[in-house]
């Protein structure tokens, strides 16, 4: 199961910067008058220039100050035009948008995504894991609200995604890739040969987090104690823990599927290269582990799986968690949500 950790470089959408930006706003760095953040480790830094509205926390970042930034996404100079920050020496993750996110409204979201290098990744520097080039997850600091997206690039390379915000809340946007070839840090060279395969996709996967501000509202704390049952649309789902979940300790999470009559169900579809897509977020989502599950897998869209969906994983952060598990039957996608303590 991989774990993950939230991006070093947050680009929180501020509503001031929103109210009137224009539709050619691009994938794109700073220019000379925008800022960055400060990044784990770094010292704080401030910003001068322009008209600072957003107040955000950024989880595990240095503390700094804004002397007078308007601080948001950042904006290239036209539509279609990429451009990059130098290199932080580690994999970023940034938006670009063309209008304030709504809760109910459909919001398109380019993804800015720079290896170490400060280069641009695209679809060519990207190998399928599981299928699919580009896995996106995402999810309200609630919990409430989560979708999965696949996303096609662009004939740029360049990624996006469209989706429908159901609260007024801060989201947190998750993408998860490999660097083809298994390269740690990515540059491109003039007529480089970028064809790359499944095959290649070897160590170098990345996640990454940013912040998407939708609205003001708080979002619910998740409540303490664990749920480990979930029934949806026909399937009754649950989950049992091997032992005490304790940050840092490996841990296996089996779920046991049946159907209405509590018999044993068999009839579990492939997704993803799997039987189940297990995800899980900390409070506020700042820390996320996915799994799929491990034993007999797809051999063919005509194989079925299920009744134990095996799943192994290590937690990072303490407090309650939300997991989902993703599963298919019938033709149809299913979502079940738990909740667990993790211990310190």
């Amino acid at each position: 199961m991989k774990r993950t950790i939230p991006s070093r470089h947050a680009l929180l959408a501020s509503f001031g910067l929103f109210a009137l930006v224009a539709a050619g706003c691009s994938q794109g760095s700073a220019s000379d008058d925008d800022h960055g953040h400060a990044h784990e480790g770094e010292d704080a830094h401030e910003h001068g220039g322009e008209d600072h509205a957003d107040d955000h926390p950024h989880e595990g970042e240095s503390e700094h100050a804004h002397e007078g930034d308007d601080h948001g996404h950042e904006h290239g100079a036209g539509e279609g035009d990429h451009q990059h920050a130098a290199g932080t020496g580690e994999p970023t993750l940034g938006f670009s948008l063309t209008e304030m996110p709504t809760a109910g409204e459909p919001v398109t979201v380019s993804l800015i995504l720079n290896g170490p290098d400060g280069e641009a990744v695209t679809a060519d520097d990207i190998a399928s894991t599981h299928g699919e080039k580009l896995h996106v997850m995402v999810v309200d600091e609630g919990l409430e609200d989560f979708i999965r997206l696949h996303p096609d690039a662009g004939p740029d390379g360049f990624f996006e995604v469209t989706f429908t915000p159901n609260y007024p809340r801060t989201y947190r946007v998750w993408t998860h890739y490999a660097l083809a070839g298994g390269e740690a840090a990515h540059s491109h060279e003039e007529d480089e040969d970028h064809h790359h395969d499944e095959a290649t996709a070897s160590e170098s996967e990345v996640m990454l987090s940013d912040a998407l501000i939708v609205g003001e509202e708080s979002a619910p704390p998740l409540p303490a104690g664990n749920v480990l049952t979930a029934s949806v649309d026909g399937l009754r789902y649950e989950l049992a823990l091997a032992k005490e979940v304790t940050v840092g300790e490996p841990v296996n999470l089996t779920v046991t599927v049946s159907g209405a009559d509590r018999a044993p169900f068999e009839g579990l579809e492939p997704l993803m290269g799997a039987y189940g897509h297990l995800v899980g977020f900390s409070q506020g989502a700042t820390s996320m582990v996915q799994a799929y599950s491990t034993g007999d897998h797809p051999h063919g869209d005509t194989s079925r799986g299920g009744p134990e969906l095996r799943f192994e994983t290590t937690f990072e952060e303490a407090g309650p968690h939300r997991l989902f598990l993703q599963t298919k039957a019938d033709g149809e996608e299913r979502s079940a949500g738990f909740e667990i303590d993790v211990v310190q």
